[in-house]
């Protein structure tokens, strides 16, 4: 089969792409961020609508507003995803802490991943304010002399 006719069955075999409103479009994406910040992801959330979850990417990463917004619900996603690994580690019982074990390593490891500054183990320490720094010239005689003298200076020097 030839590229291009590949190419071409791809094509045809799409379906045909959905004009949004920008009305319509901003409510799907605070859909999609509501939740989001409620612990679904993405693909949980744009199930319910005939979106995919590449376009409202491409849609995020189009506008700088929409990325910021996209930023803090995955931040508020982080924050539901480590109170639901809490609430599982409350409940676990003897019979399931096996499985239970591995769904909260998974919620934390998506926490770290969605919110690193806030879930991860590295601690960032920022000071703010101003220091001094002191800095003292020191003799060079002293460091010629360690290395073999002036001779050796002017030996450096010419080859």
């Amino acid at each position: 089969m030839e590229h291009t006719q590949i190419r071409y069955e791809l094509r045809r075999s799409k379906k045909p792409a959905i004009e949004w409103t920008p009305e319509e479009k901003e409510a799907l994406i605070e859909a999609v961020f509501d939740g989001m910040s409620e612990g679904k992801t993405l693909s949980e959330t744009v199930s319910d609508y005939s979106v995919s979850e590449g376009t409202v990417r491409r849609w995020i990463t189009k506008d700088e507003d929409l990325f910021w917004e996209y930023l803090a619900a995955r931040a508020l996603m982080a924050q539901s995803l480590a109170e639901e690994a809490l609430r599982i580690a409350r409940h676990t019982s003897n019979t399931s802490v096996t499985s239970d074990r591995v769904k909260i390593d998974a919620l934390q490891w998506a926490a770290t991943k969605m919110n690193p500054r806030e879930f991860g183990d590295k601690q960032l320490i920022q000071q703010e304010g101003k220091q001094t720094v002191e800095i003292r010239v020191v003799e060079e005689e002293p460091v010629l002399k360690s290395i073999g003298g002036s001779s050796t200076l002017r030996k450096l020097n010419a080859g």
